[in-house]
């Protein structure tokens, strides 16, 4: 059963963004979950300190072109590596924020009250206008939305040593992928250049596979 405040949400969406409903659905699809735990489970075995010797060190998290903040919310019940003092949604859609806002008002004071005192914040901002990325992990799983050179330039503003996480795909058949890759291998020729340590890895969604690459900023 759902309660009242989810209802009550849900409603709220219903009226004000009744356009984005599919959308909103499409962001916690089983596919969708799938993608985030992966990635989660990937960055959780990687050897990286953070800039950090320090076990107890909160650690900054910035996802770009984030959606409704799925994700950030994955994180916070399931990285084990390192505590997180805050997580920065970044996308440039002014909508997204609005109704990740509202999606997460609830979660939010639960984490609260259970004392998981993670800081999530949405932000409405184009990737290409910020000038400095001053984060321990940096993670986009939406490479195949963005060109190229808006990647490059995006690791490129962030310090020596972030961790860097990118997804992408090989599904061509969306309009909105204006950048998908073939295969694994093709991803990872993209970033020998920008990243060092790079793990690489492939999982297959059916339709179309999904490619990570977790690296350390050179």
């Amino acid at each position: 059963m759902f309660d009242r405040d989810t209802l009550d949400t849900f409603k709220i969406l219903l009226e004000k963004h009744p356009d984005r409903i599919l959308d909103i659905y499409d962001s916690f699809s089983a596919n969708q979950y799938a993608s985030k735990d992966w990635l989660i489970e990937k960055v959780n075995e990687y050897p990286h300190n953070y800039k950090s010797k320090s076990l107890d060190k909160k650690i900054k998290i910035c996802l770009l072109a984030s959606w409704y903040g799925l994700l950030a919310y994955r994180l916070i019940d399931k990285l084990t590596l390192k505590k997180i003092a805050h997580i920065d949604c970044i996308d440039y859609d002014p909508e997204t924020k609005k109704i990740a806002k509202r999606l997460w008002k609830k979660i939010e004071a639960d984490n609260l009250q259970s004392g998981k005192l993670t800081y999530v914040k949405f932000i409405e901002e184009d990737i290409n206008k910020i000038e400095k990325l001053d984060y321990q992990i940096v993670i986009c799983t939406s490479c195949e939305h963005l060109d190229q050179q808006t990647i490059y330039d995006t690791i490129d503003k962030c310090e020596q040593h972030t961790l860097v996480v990118l997804q992408s795909n090989n599904y061509k058949e969306i309009p909105q992928h204006i950048n998908t890759v073939d295969t694994w291998q093709n991803f990872a020729n993209q970033y020998v250049s920008k990243l060092r340590n790079m793990k690489i890895h492939e999982k297959d969604f059916g339709k179309y596979k999904r490619f990570m690459i977790i690296g350390t900023k050179i």
